[in-house]
């Protein structure tokens, strides 16, 4: 039998990682509350394969956030599946782009029949569309499946039709997994959806009856009707006035899941590096392939002879990333302006899916001012600004203003956040967009990694779209410190495209 004492890791484990799996990978259903950037996707696959080993399971299916999904299958499955057990196993991601097509669909039956592993991995988006729910039961039927929740706190809501489905499914599973790094603290009542997926009759066992008396027990009321004769007037719902018996709560939730939090965590590296995907849109990806056409044709003819035109091109195409193109006034040549691509931005959608995940100090940096705009926008008044339209001493109160803990977001552009500026208040970072330039990349890294730190690592999260390679390939030079504007030429540069 395969145990964790004999189970040779790809990867080396922290000790977080091998206490969990050693004490409850054979559970059939167990949450992991750990904070952002403990790494708790690798315990989950290492537990996927020592049950894969056993025989117990022959499926692993995996709902996440959008572009999440596309993570497992582009860089955590490859990095800790075991060769031995890569071999036998089969990863798809079910697309809703191409849920209607043949070739799709074949794709889909093939991996429900596969012989050894199957990996199938949903964005909650989806699962909720009409075929990946008929996918996800079909899976569930065929398969002897670990079901995980990536974000878990996506199930928050118990009244929610994707809440309600997911549960629902959730029964068909052989074994269970939550993942999310939500404190209890910040919305106690989110815990009752996703402790009732991993086990229906959890609350039960504990004299509550569904989330109405949850909510209840949790908390303490004002009535609609209370509030009309007390204050004069109806809000619309009842209003909560204090949350009540937490301690309770707390330990029954260690019944069933473990808390890892990264300041308690002492062998994480300084720097811990990881990407949240996204997917351009049609109208993105329209303007993307028109601009590709007409940049292999410029090369093709020759009329591409030094480095300076590929790097203007490539900076055309990551503004198309970021959903805008400029457009030149003939009047005014030197004002440029620009035009929004598509109405719904995804790179901005995953932005905020990292907000809502975060409750640290956290740094964004990006690359245009038109991106800063909208990441002030997006992050509202906890947010402070530090890029060329800050005047030196607004700079100087907003930075000032983080380090104090009275902001969580420090938005810049990296070029701007250079030598000397110490944000050390910082535990993630985040890069909206990246400049092409290594000293940029090195420079804000080391922003909130340098001396003053209080001995906490810093999680580093690229934002990176799925369907462009533009992206991926600047992250990959730039985290291996290579100078992006140097050597550009010949095929390599079509491979960019």
């Amino acid at each position: 039998m395969l145990t964790p004492e004999n189970y040779e890791h790809v990867v080396d484990p922290f000790q977080h990682q091998t206490d969990h799996l050693k004490d409850h990978w054979q559970r059939t259903a167990w949450g992991l509350l750990w904070e952002q950037g403990t790494a708790k996707t690798k315990p989950i696959i290492d537990t996927a394969a020592l049950l894969y080993s056993n025989d117990v399971i022959d499926g692993l299916l995996v709902v996440a956030p959008p572009g999440v999904e596309r993570n497992w299958r582009s860089d955590e499955l490859p990095k800790h599946m075991p060769p031995d057990i890569a071999l036998e196993t089969m990863v798809e991601v079910f697309l809703t782009s191409r849920k209607h097509t043949k070739p799709h669909q074949q794709l889909m039956d093939r991996l429900c029949k596969h012989k050894g592993l199957s990996v199938l991995l949903f964005s909650y988006n989806a699962f909720m569309t009409k075929e990946g729910k008929d996918l996800a039961w079909k899976f569930l039927r065929r398969r002897r499946c670990m079901y995980v929740l990536d974000e878990a706190h996506n199930i928050k809501n118990p009244g929610a039709k994707r809440t309600i489905s997911i549960i629902a499914s959730g029964k068909y599973a052989t074994h269970r997994r939550i993942l999310t790094g939500t404190p209890i603290a910040v919305g106690p009542f989110d815990m009752y959806s996703q402790i009732r997926f991993l086990d229906e009759n959890f609350w039960k066992r504990k004299g509550i009856n569904g989330a109405v008396e949850f909510r209840a027990y949790f908390g303490e009321w004002l009535t609609r009707n209370e509030c009309k004769m007390q204050l004069g007037y109806d809000p619309g719902f009842d209003k909560l006035i204090r949350y009540r018996n937490l301690d309770k709560l707390e330990v029954w939730i260690k019944e069933i899941t473990d808390r890892v939090l990264k300041d308690d965590v002492l062998d994480l590296p300084p720097k811990l590096y990881s990407k949240r995907y996204f997917e351009m849109t049609k109208e993105q990806l329209a303007v993307y392939e028109r601009l590709s056409e007409e940049f292999m044709v410029e090369f093709e003819d020759g009329s591409i002879l030094d480095g300076e035109l590929p790097i203007v091109r490539l900076l055309r195409f990551q503004q198309i990333l970021c959903n805008y193109v400029p457009v030149i006034d003939l009047a005014n040549p030197d004002e440029a302006t620009y035009r929004q691509i598509s109405k719904v931005n995804p790179r901005l959608n995953a932005m905020e899916e990292i907000r809502d995940q975060l409750f640290q100090p956290t740094i964004v940096w990006a690359r245009f001012t038109q991106d800063v705009d909208q990441l002030m926008d997006l992050l509202g008044k906890e947010a402070v600004r530090y890029d060329g339209r800050v005047d030196g001493d607004q700079a100087e109160r907003n930075k000032l203003a983080f380090q104090a803990g009275d902001a969580k977001w420090f938005v810049g552009t990296a070029q701007k956040g250079g030598p000397g500026l110490t944000l050390t208040q910082a535990k993630n970072m985040v890069y909206y967009s990246n400049s092409f330039r290594l000293i940029d990349r090195l420079q804000s890294e080391d922003r909130a990694h340098r001396a003053g730190m209080d001995e906490h690592p810093v999680s580093y999260i690229d934002i990176c779209c799925s369907n462009g390679h533009i992206d991926s390939n600047i992250i990959a030079n730039l985290r291996d410190k290579k100078n992006i504007s140097a050597g550009l030429l010949g095929d390599e540069l079509k491979e960019w495209i």
